[in-house]
This record gives C-alpha cells, sequence and structure tokens, in this order.
C-alpha cells in the first residue's frame, strides 16, 4: 500500500497540529511518503528546511493506546508504554523537503488493532516539531474470530433480495 501525506509547516493555529489518521492492514507492505509544504494553503509549495547534522530529518513513530495512554480524538494523557516502532525516514533525492518511510509486509502483525503515530521533524541541531499526529487502526484479517456474519440484502421496505431459485442474497 502507498499513502502520500502533505503536512503544512506553517500552521493557520499554532496549538492546533495536523490530526491523519490511518487504516492498515496488518499483512500489507507500507510505503509511506511524507512531504512538508510551507503552509496551510492548498497552493503551498514544499518547504526548502536545511540545518542540522546531517541536514533535516524526520521521524516517524508508533506507540500503543492503552488504559493509561492517549485515548481518544483530541483527548490527550502521556503514554508510558515504549513506542512500538520508531524510526528516522530515507530523504527523497527528487522532492526536497520529503521523506519516505518503508515497512515490509507484515511488520504490522504483531501490532494492536489502535495505535498513535506521530510525525516530528528534527532541523537546526536541537530543533524539532511534531507536524501529524493520529490513530493508525490495524485489520487484522482472516480466521474465524475476525468473520462478520453474513447478512441478506434488503430493499427499502426490508425484504430479502433473493436470486430465482429464492436463495437470499448477501453482501
Amino acid at each position: 500500500m502507498e499513502q502520500r501525506l502533505y503536512l503544512p509547516y506553517m500552521r493557520t493555529s499554532l496549538v492546533h497540529i495536523p490530526r491523519r489518521d490511518l487504516v492498515l492492514a496488518a499483512s500489507d507492505s507500507l510505503f509511506l511518503h511524507v512531504a512538508v509544504v510551507e503552509s496551510d494553503d492548498p497552493t503551498a509549495q514544499l518547504v526548502l528546511i536545511s540545518g542540522g547534522l546531517g541536514g533535516p530529518a524526520m521521524q516517524l513513530t508508533f506507540w500503543p493506546t492503552g488504559p493509561y495512554g492517549w485515548h481518544d480524538y483530541g483527548f490527550t494523557h502521556p503514554c508510558p508504554q515504549p513506542p512500538l516502532w520508531s524510526g528516522a525516514g530515507t530523504p527523497d533525492g527528487n522532492a526536497p523537503g520529503s521523506w519516505d518511510f518503508h515497512f515490509a509486509s507484515g511488520t504490522m502483525l504483531s501490532w494492536p488493532r489502535r495505535m498513535r503515530w506521530a510525525v516530528q521533524l528534527n532541523y537546526e541541531t536541537a530543533s524539532s516539531e511534531i507536524l501529524a499526529m493520529g490513530i493508525v487502526h490495524v485489520r487484522h484479517v482472516g480466521g474465524g474470530a475476525y468473520r462478520l456474519p453474513d447478512y441478506p440484502l434488503l430493499t427499502d421496505d426490508s425484504i430479502p433480495i433473493t436470486t430465482d431459485d429464492l436463495q437470499p442474497l448477501y453482501g
């Protein structure tokens, strides 16, 4: 699966951090391309960032949500659990201000169904800024325990739709 995120460096509100939620299948591979644009404006261009020991860097981190961690939309608490995964992105040489993250197929098989994540931009040796955060929903597909029951398709009057031999159609 390939995902592209365009995150603003300058936001309209310094208090508001953009929220991006992701839905991923546990068995899929993931290629995540993160590009930093100048602002929230739809016509904003990619930002040219310099500085730091090896230049600017981007870090992606995933944490489990738990009874004492970050619970839900907009309701934040400190998260005492250690990160599930944290790593630096590979700078995209063709697009300055962009980084790539790659997860091999099956990387998320042991991860919980729901966790939080954040993208952090590191620059000028000791400066950093969270550009986005959100919730990741990991779908664990397969196995009898995860199969949803089949329900027949219904008309507007709640009458089951059937085939020519009067067998119900399932969606």
